[in-house]
């Protein structure tokens, strides 16, 4: 018997019913404590058990890195849905009915009826088309390729599409908003795509949301994609995405390609996270569309000229977007599709996996670009390096260019040249006289550094790495943690600038969040300072536990003084030197000052 429920606001019907502890014991072990039950928290890497889900309350939280919320939220974060969907999702598990909508369709609904219609109609006239086969089967695209994506043509008739819309009961005007015809000037309607095989562009959801379409003859342009419409935004939609999300979620690393077609022949060769941004610059919002989905994006973009520009441009708006990033090349004039045809699926997989660093990518483009006989080759190369912020990809880098620096054939003194030109770039060393004059970068200005602590040094430079960012985060804003001035400091501007979530991206793209210059400027020279400096989660808990300490003496401290008892003194001093050093990270003496 069913036991199906309607309810008007089905929400807390579905949060009564859905036990949170057999839900969120799906994907995560769990042992009952107390009231509440305790696992190891899947949002970071959590080596003690600090995630809590209270049975009581219906909500999950964890005390390390702060994410929490209810069933709703569960799912919406583990499976990377929206609101909507995720409440269809509990509805059906929680058998309550949602109420149907009342009213008015909604314009929506119309527009996605018409797309569908389209689609219909492109997928009829594929196969009726002897044109459009035999441009797929030169593609080597066979039968199932050509269902799974749903590819279809547009005849090159002006308003066929138009016609069969209206046949099919879809009002000219709705079809004209979903960019599928346009109007004359005579106020007749005419299809928008003509003689072009088409691809349907889906949402991460699976809803049909636009058109791509390319030119099977010659002539300009050679592709044509939907522009925006009620249902599609070009920048929040990714080619590919609803196909690449299940195996998204296993791997995090997405295959960032240029088109339709790339898409395809990577899907073909076994590439199955791979997405397109559909040929235009990468936006802000399909970035953060891949940080939903991923940890990682290798970037496949063709290797002309205009792709090495278009990858570079994409990566500092990945990196912006907190995404670590990778670059993949492909021999000159080959793309996906081309490199597929070509070689077969093992070489496209090869091009993916030899992927590299941005920073080298951006070297080897200075170098097929300029000469190192050039001022401005050394130029680039200095300004790159100074940039990068891992220490071990430039001394993967400094070898390789040595022997390429003019008038020092001796490896180590080209080696140490080049060191000292990168640190000079950064403010923190004075370039040798021994190096050319054209290539001596000027120093930035620097800012009085005020004392920090070492551990405090090392909650702030975590705080800089996205790795351990969301609990350095969390330590950072405990201002009594702090015992300096400048940490002081730092810890209400973090919490001000940060007071309920933590930053995200490169630290350039949040630092001016800080607002006092000479608080951003110490900050920023933190990654600098501290560059070789190992980090970890252990560390930065070994950092905190170091602080928390020392605030313990300063108020055992304070309260001996206002007790003014020396024997008591004494005793404290004794116990303090018994205590075992931690020389991993500072040593004992809460006197001991970094940054002076």
């Amino acid at each position: 018997m069913s036991h199906h429920r309607w309810v008007d606001d089905p929400r807390d019907e579905i949060r009564r019913r859905v036990d949170i502890v057999d839900l969120v014991g799906r994907e995560v072990p769990l042992k009952k404590r107390g009231k509440n039950w305790l696992g190891l928290c899947p949002f970071h890497a959590d080596k003690n058990p600090s995630f809590t889900v209270s049975p009581e309350t219906g909500r999950y939280k964890c005390f390390a890195c702060g994410a929490g919320g209810d069933v709703f939220t569960w799912v919406m974060e583990r499976r990377n849905i929206e609101f909507p969907e995720a409440l269809q999702l509990l509805a059906r598990e929680a058998n309550v009915i949602l109420p149907e909508r009342t009213g008015p369709r909604e314009p929506r609904v119309d527009h996605s009826s018409a797309m569908e219609t389209a689609l219909a109609y492109f997928r009829e006239q594929f196969e009726r088309s002897s044109v459009a086969r035999e441009y797929v089967a030169g593609r080597q695209m066979d039968d199932a390729t050509v269902k799974t994506w749903e590819i279809g043509y547009a005849p090159n008739v002006g308003e066929a599409l138009a016609m069969y819309l209206k046949k099919a009961g879809v009002s000219l005007a709705v079809s004209k908003e979903a960019f599928l015809i346009d109007e004359d000037a005579s106020g007749g309607y005419f299809d928008k795509f003509r003689g072009r095989l088409m691809f349907p562009i889906r949402d991460e959801r699976g809803q049909l949301v636009a058109f791509g379409g390319r030119l099977l003859t010659a002539g300009h342009p050679k592709y044509i994609n939907s522009g925006d419409t009620p249902i599609y935004r070009k920048s929040r939609v990714l080619y590919g995405l609803n196909r690449a999300r299940e195996p998204l979620g296993k791997s995090r690393r997405a295959v960032l390609c240029e088109g339709y077609l790339d898409v395809i022949a990577c899907h073909r060769a076994g590439v199955d996270t791979a997405v397109a941004s559909l040929g235009t610059a990468l936006a802000e919002d399909q970035a953060k569309l891949l940080k939903r989905w991923s940890d990682e994006v290798v970037i496949l973009y063709d290797s002309d000229d205009a792709g090495r520009k278009a990858a570079l441009r994409a990566t500092d708006v990945l990196q912006t977007a907190g995404l670590r990033v990778r670059i993949a090349t492909m021999p000159q004039g080959d793309d996906p599709d081309t490199l597929l045809k070509a070689g077969g699926p093992d070489a496209v997989r090869r091009a993916v996996e030899a992927n590299m660093a941005p920073t080298a990518f951006r070297l080897m483009d200075v170098e097929n670009r300029l000469n190192p006989r050039q001022e401005e080759f050394w130029t680039e190369v200095v300004g790159i390096l100074a940039l990068e912020e891992n220490q071990l990809e430039i001394d993967r880098q400094i070898p390789l260019l040595a022997g390429k620096y003019p008038d020092l054939r001796d490896p180590v003194s080209a080696r140490k040249a080049l060191q000292r030109m990168v640190e000079a770039k950064r403010g923190r060393a004075a370039p040798s006289e021994e190096e050319p004059r054209a290539y001596r970068p000027r120093p930035r200005p620097t800012v009085a550094k005020s004392s920090l602590h070492a551990a405090e040094l090392i909650v702030f430079r975590s705080l800089l790495d996205e790795r351990y960012r969301r609990n350095a985060w969390l330590f950072s804003r405990a201002r009594d943690l702090f015992t300096t001035d400048l940490g002081v400091r730092l810890s209400e501007a973090v919490a001000t600038a940060f007071p309920s979530a933590p930053p995200e991206g490169p630290p350039t793209g949040w630092l001016h969040r800080l607002g006092d210059e000479p608080l951003r400027e110490a900050l920023s020279t933190l990654a600098d300072d501290l560059r070789g400096q190992r980090l970890s989660e252990d560390y930065l808990a070994d950092a905190v536990t170091k602080l928390r300490e020392m605030s313990a003496a300063r108020q055992q401290r304070a309260t001996l003084d206002k007790q003014n008892d020396d024997s008591a003194k004494v005793d404290y001093l004794a116990k303090l030197r018994l205590r075992k050093p931690d020389t991993r990270i500072v040593k004992d003496d809460d006197e001991d000052l970094l940054f002076e």
